[in-house]
């Protein structure tokens, strides 16, 4: 019982720091606009906050290389998308 809880407050805890760093991102995109919400800050957000968690999931996850790399190409397009959907 006690292995279950250090698991389940270091799962809460990996999950506090990404939310975090999210608003932290988030937060530093909106000083840097003078605090102006615009498509371009939103897109630059999630294409950043998007990495993050991609990062995160490749280090954390056990899967095969080969599962990893077909993600990582789904990842790449989807960001470009999401920069040349932001201008």
């Amino acid at each position: 019982m006690e292995q279950d809880k250090k698991t389940a407050l270091i799962h809460y805890l990996e999950e506090s720091v990404i939310a975090i760093i999210g608003i932290a991102i988030f937060l530093s995109l909106l000083w840097y606009s003078e605090f102006n919400i615009s498509v371009r800050v939103l897109s630059l957000w999630i294409f950043l906050f998007n990495g993050i968690l991609f990062t995160f999931w490749l280090w954390k996850s056990n899967t095969k290389n080969w599962e990893k790399s077909v993600v990582g190409l789904y990842f790449i397009l989807v960001e470009i998308i999401i920069l040349l959907g932001g201008k």
